[in-house]
């Protein structure tokens, strides 16, 4: 089975990924493809509109600290033909995030519906793929493949290791929910990176954090490689890895992600990058 689709891109210089994605087989609804998010969201406005009822309570983990999320379940989510019945849903308020990315946002596309597929994604043709069975590559010539771990069952961060400016590899989260790569001040410190101060910059949870830019001189994920990467220094990290229990140094996020097509096997837990 495969379903492709074309995506879209909100946000100007720093954009997020929005896909239509068909809930409980009605009309497409623009959603962020985010593999930083344990559970997919769904707005307020669109649960309400759906019927959808917050049954329980759960405390989530964003960026900028602890956030309540009310959990319903939709029948269905689809993006093109590929569906998955019975899909666990936060429901939360996304009217910040969509005033800051300038378009609506009705929902975030998370681990508990992209688990079941092998997802690729074509930056430079704006082209979403999911499959299930024999791989193919997208683009050129594959450039590299690595594993990746899932850290924690409460976030399953796609984790993997990063060479950074060409010396020592580091954890990194790859997540696609992120407008930018970013690195934690202790490792901006560990690096020596001086950063520019910037203003504070909105979490998922609608928080607001301190922020800096930098600069690394490289960042390669196997052959995979970027040069002079801006990235943002925000002092996040800790509250998320206090979450999960790993130790995160960055998040590898658009910026460098765009240069490449890219599969998140997620059965095979492998990561497929072309240029």
């Amino acid at each position: 089975m495969i379903a492709e689709v074309k995506f879209r891109l909100a946000g100007g210089a720093q954009p997020l990924i929005l896909v239509p994605v068909s809930v409980n087989e009605k009309e497409f609804y623009d959603f962020i493809l985010d593999t930083g998010a344990g559970t997919s969201l769904l707005s307020t406005e669109l649960a309400r509109n759906l019927q959808v009822e917050g049954a329980k309570m759960k405390e989530g983990q964003t960026a900028g600290g602890k956030v309540t999320v009310h959990l319903g379940n939709v029948e269905s989510l689809a993006i093109g033909t590929a569906k998955v019945k019975n899909v666990e849903v936060g429901i939360v308020d996304l009217s910040d995030l969509s005033r800051a990315v300038g378009a609506k946002i009705d929902g975030d596309i998370g681990y508990n519906y992209l688990k079941n597929f092998r997802v690729t994604i074509d930056y430079k043709n704006n082209t979403l793929r999911l499959a299930q069975g024999r791989y193919e590559t997208v683009g050129q010539a594959s450039l590299s493949e690595v594993g990746f771990r899932r850290d924690h069952p409460a976030k399953p961060l796609v984790l993997i290791q990063a060479l950074v400016n060409g010396s020592d590899t580091y954890e990194f989260a790859l997540d696609t929910g992120s407008s930018t790569t970013m690195i934690s001040p202790d490792f901006a410190k560990h690096l020596k990176i001086q950063g520019v101060p910037i203003p504070p910059i909105s979490t998922g949870g609608g928080n607001k954090i301190s922020a800096s830019v930098g600069n690394l001189a490289s960042l390669a994920v196997g052959q995979a490689q970027v040069q002079n990467l801006p990235v943002v220094v925000a002092d996040s990290f800790g509250m998320l890895n206090q979450a999960t229990g790993a130790s995160i140094n960055g998040i590898i996020g658009y910026n460098f992600l765009k240069e490449f097509a890219l599969t998140i096997d997620y059965p095979s837990e492998k990561i497929h990058f072309s240029k």
